[in-house]
C-alpha cells in the first residue's frame, strides 16, 4: 500500500504536464487523500469524487457547510454524459465556447453522482479547467475530481500555494506548487438545470457573453443595481434610498443597491436637503458616503441607471461592454443650490420612474 506523507510539495509549471506530478498526485488520489493545485482561476482543493472519506476529509479542512456542494472537474468533455442528465440543447453551444475554461455548469446529476452524495436537490456543478495539468491527473485517476477553492470557508481565494497553506488549519496531503497565479475572477456559475439559464454566480465569463453564445435570455440569481449621477449626494442617494424603501420583500436578500458619481468625492454625506426630501417620503438617507464611479464598480454591476446622458455616456467611457439606462428620457435635473422644495421635486421624478426600475430588475431575476 503506498504510504502518503501529509505537507508534501511538488514544484510544477502551473497549468502545464509533469509526468512525475501526475503520478504522484493520481497515488494520493486513489489513496483517498487531498491534494491542492493552481488552476485557470484560483488555487483548489481535491479528492477523488467517489471516496466519501476524502470528500469528509475536504469539508472538514476547509471548515465548510456540508448543505454547499463541491463541484467536480472532468477530464475530458466526452466524460459530460456520464455525470449530467436531460442537458438543454443549448448546453453544446456553451461547452465548445468555454470549455476547458472558467464556466461551471450546474446540470441534473446523474446516478453516479448521487450515489456519491454529491450532488444538491438533483443537481451537480461541472467543469473542465484549462489546464493540462489537472486534465492529465484526472485522465490518470479515472474519476472527476470533488472541488472547492484552497482556503479557509468565509476567507479570501488563494493564489499561491503560501496563501493557501496560511489559509487552511492544516497541510493538504500532496500540494502541487505552480507558484503564484494571476489574480483573476473565479469561474462563473451557470446553472442549466431547470427551463432558463440563470447565473449563480458572476466571474469571468460575463452574461453577455453567454447570452451572445446560445442566443436565449439568461438570468441572475442576485442582482446589483447601481444609480449614477455626478456627486453622488442629491440625486442617486435619493434614488438609491428610495429603491430600497419600495423593493418587495422577496428581493431584499436578492437585490443589492449601490449609487455613484462621475465626478464625486469619496465620503461626503448627502445634501441636507436630500436628506429632509427623503424623510418627508419615508427612508433614511443619513448614513450614505458619497463614492467614485470606477471601472470596478461597473462592471460588478448588472443594472445600471443613470440619472443624465452625460452620465451614461461617462460609464460607457468606463465599460463600453455594460449597457447603460437612462432613468428618464429627458434626464432628472440637478437640485444641488436649490430649495428643500427643489429636491421634493427632483424627488418626485425619480420616483415617477421607478416602477419602470422594478420591471427591469423582475427582467433579469430568475
Amino acid at each position: 500500500m503506498f504510504r502518503r506523507k501529509k505537507g508534501l510539495i511538488i514544484r510544477v509549471e502551473s497549468g502545464q504536464p509533469d509526468s512525475f506530478a501526475i503520478a504522484r498526485a493520481a497515488r494520493v488520489l486513489d489513496d483517498q487523500g487531498i491534494i491542492a493545485f493552481p488552476t485557470d482561476t484560483v488555487y483548489g482543493l481535491g479528492c477523488r469524487a467517489d471516496s466519501a472519506k476524502a470528500v469528509r476529509a475536504v469539508y472538514k479542512l476547509k471548515g465548510r457547510d456540508f448543505k454547499n456542494p463541491l463541484i467536480l472537474f472532468l477530464g475530458k468533455t466526452e466524460e459530460l454524459g456520464q455525470y449530467s442528465q436531460e442537458l438543454p440543447d443549448y448546453a453544446g453551444k456553451l461547452i465548445r465556447a468555454f470549455w476547458p475554461g472558467p464556466l461551471t455548469l450546474v446540470v441534473k446529476a446523474s446516478q453516479a453522482v448521487k450515489q456519491w452524495g454529491l450532488d444538491k436537490d438533483g443537481t451537480i456543478g461541472l467543469r473542465i479547467p484549462d489546464s493540462a495539468l489537472l486534465q492529465d491527473i484526472i485522465k490518470k485517476t479515472g474519476r472527476p475530481l470533488a472541488t472547492t477553492s484552497a482556503n479557509r470557508s468565509g476567507a479570501g481565494e488563494s493564489f499561491s500555494a503560501q496563501e493557501v497553506m496560511a489559509s487552511l488549519p492544516g497541510p493538504v496531503d500532496l500540494m502541487l506548487d505552480g507558484g503564484e497565479i494571476a489574480r483573476n475572477h473565479p469561474s462563473t456559475v451557470l446553472d442549466i438545470s431547470a427551463g432558463h439559464p440563470v447565473i449563480l454566480r458572476k466571474g469571468t465569463i460575463t452574461l453577455s457573453r453567454i447570452r451572445q453564445e446560445i442566443g436565449i435570455q439568461v438570468r441572475l440569481k442576485n442582482i446589483q443595481v447601481l444609480f449614477v449621477c455626478t456627486g453622488n449626494t442629491c440625486r442617486s442617494p435619493m434614488a438609491e434610498g428610495y429603491l430600497r424603501h419600495i423593493l418587495p420583500k422577496i428581493w431584499k436578500d436578492r437585490v443589492v443597491v449601490r449609487s455613484c458619481g462621475t465626478g464625486a468625492m469619496p465620503g461626503m454625506p448627502a445634501m441636507g436637503n436630500s436628506q429632509q426630501a427623503a424623510a418627508q417620503n419615508g427612508f433614511d438617507i443619513s448614513q450614505h458616503r458619497s463614492s467614485s464611479c470606477t471601472q470596478e464598480r461597473v462592471r460588478q454591476s448588472d443594472l445600471i441607471i443613470a440619472l443624465e446622458e452625460k452620465h451614461r455616456q461617462d460609464v460607457n467611457k468606463l465599460a463600453p461592454e455594460n449597457e447603460v439606462n437612462l432613468l428618464s428620457p429627458g434626464g432628472v435635473p440637478d437640485p444641488i443650490g436649490g430649495t428643500l422644495e427643489d429636491y421634493l421635486k427632483t424627488l418626485e421624478l425619480i420616483k415617477a420612474e421607478m416602477p419602470d426600475v422594478l420591471e427591469l430588475i423582475k427582467e433579469k431575476l430568475d
